[in-house]
């Protein structure tokens, strides 16, 4: 009975704490709007895992189903129709994301983060050959670089300078924050990143 007694005040200790970090997540958005720069970094963020996923798109939009997200994930067009929010886009849309919006693609891209992140952590790994990680940073550059040629206006001074650096330090930025984004209070992270005091 002690036994029995325990693990339900323990489970009722968690339910309190789950209870407790859901208010304080939640008021810690209050006097907060997303970013401006936040469209832009969230497309860049499934740019990467396009590079590094084939077939990322529909990888994506059936994670995004397994995770149970909304209907802005049920076909490639609503899907499109939210990345193009980024102004840095050929195709670019004068709209803005909704919070909910921003949610969704954080918990996707979270999720997603986590599947890849094998692949995330051989790229930011310094334990292995100089030579081994020189290719790997070379393919890994040479497709996101191709995607971004494709998708993004070239006329913008950010792009040109994206293409233009053979330090990757960016690409490396990005990788980064994908990492981050992996394991408990991993989409967290990632969305405090994308709001600001207002």
């Amino acid at each position: 009975m002690k036994t029995s007694y325990l693990v339900a005040s323990n489970r009722i200790d968690l339910d309190n704490v789950t209870i407790s970090n859901n208010k304080t997540l939640q008021s810690t958005y209050v006097n907060c709007v997303i970013a401006n720069d936040a469209p832009k970094k969230l497309d860049f963020l499934i740019l990467v895992i396009e590079t590094l996923q084939i077939n990322a798109t529909d990888t994506l939009l059936l994670k995004a189903k397994n995770i149970g997200l909304s209907d802005d994930f049920s076909s490639r067009v609503k899907f499109w129709k939210m990345r193009i929010s980024n102004p840095l886009r050929t195709s670019y849309a004068f709209t803005s994301l909704t919070s909910d919006q921003v949610d969704s693609l954080v918990k996707l891209i979270s999720s997603m983060a986590e599947s890849l992140y094998p692949l995330i952590r051989q790229l930011l790994s310094s334990k292995e050959s100089s030579t081994l990680n020189q290719e790997r940073w070379f393919l890994f550059s040479s497709r996101l670089k191709s995607l971004i040629r494709e998708r993004m206006n070239l006329q913008r001074s950010y792009i040109t300078s994206l293409l233009n650096d053979d330090t990757n330090e960016i690409f490396r930025e990005l990788l980064v924050t994908l990492s981050l984004s992996c394991g408990p209070g991993g989409s967290n992270r990632l969305k405090a990143s994308l709001y600001r005091q207002s």
